[in-house]
């Protein structure tokens, strides 16, 4: 039993008063535990389990993709409502992050410290390398950088160097999800900064080479080089028939572009959509 509901996303989905954000939170339902992978920005994902009809209280975990406002800033104000809770993570979310282009500079790090969420009833459960954290349920841990096509976004930067550049943003921390099912392996990403190839190639080296049968998630693919669009594309091709479920920071031009190159494959992970496998 695996179900995947997509809280928090950019756009809305279905014909509900739910709320658009740019930022990402899935509750995923195993047969052994309900997860929130995720928590976006921090302004709709109360409101949104209540639209969904989730009840906060009913969540069994948290689990954090990486150390980006976008995807952890829900995680305060969601624990000060339901109390303590474990959370999953790479010890290195609490790093420093900027979005820096041309002439614009932004804070992007998590933007609340250890001790406050501690407060708030976070018991963080931090995981460098591959762990089930529930029955049949996969945190990847640091993702090895195989694929060397994955070249990453530029913007995404953590502090600077002595001689005043800007430090590329190596994120240790980007991990994601996984479940082994009967039609094969799912994959739920937060942003994918590590690469969908080397994050899927991640789980499959451990978890077995059998089918993939669905990715779902923020992708990155929106702001890479064409280069690494076409080589993810090709490799999406190799899966023979897998569900691609485009969200968040894949962008609307490339997910218009996976749609049309994979039309009976492709969704749009936007918020309120339902997966279930």
């Amino acid at each position: 039993m695996l179900r995947l509901t997509v809280v928090c996303e950019n756009t809305v989905g279905r014909p509900l008063p739910l709320v658009g954000e740019h930022g990402f939170a899935c509750l995923i339902d195993t047969a052994s535990a309900r997860v929130l992978f995720d928590t976006g920005r921090g302004p709709t994902l109360l409101h949104n389990l209540r639209v969904l009809g989730i009840e906060p209280h009913s969540i069994d975990m948290v689990v954090l993709s990486h150390g980006h406002n976008d995807h952890a800033g829900g995680l305060l104000p969601l624990l000060r409502q339901i109390g303590s809770r474990p959370v999953v993570a790479h010890r290195g979310i609490f790093a420093e992050r900027y979005f820096v282009k041309d002439q614009e500079q932004r804070d992007i790090s998590l933007g609340v410290s250890p001790d406050e969420l501690e407060a708030a009833g976070a018991r963080f459960r931090f995981c460098d390398q591959l762990s089930e954290i529930a029955e049949g349920l996969w945190f990847s841990g640091k993702i090895p950088r195989l694929a060397e096509v994955e070249a990453g976004d530029p913007c995404l930067v953590s502090g600077k160097l002595p001689d005043g550049t800007w430090r590329p943003d190596p994120f240790d921390d980007d991990a994601a999800l996984a479940v082994m099912t009967q039609r094969g392996l799912v994959v739920a990403l937060g942003c994918a900064h590590a690469g969908l190839i080397n994050t899927v190639e991640h789980f499959r080296s451990h978890l077995g080479r059998g089918p993939v049968h669905a990715i779902i998630g923020g992708t990155h693919l929106g702001p890479v080089s064409e280069q690494q669009f076409a080589a993810t594309a090709d490799y999406l091709a190799g899966l023979a028939g897998v569900r691609i479920g485009v969200s968040h920071c894949t962008g609307q031009v490339r997910s218009a572009r996976l749609f049309n190159r994979f039309p009976e494959q492709v969704f749009f992970a936007s918020s309120g959509c339902v997966f279930a496998s």
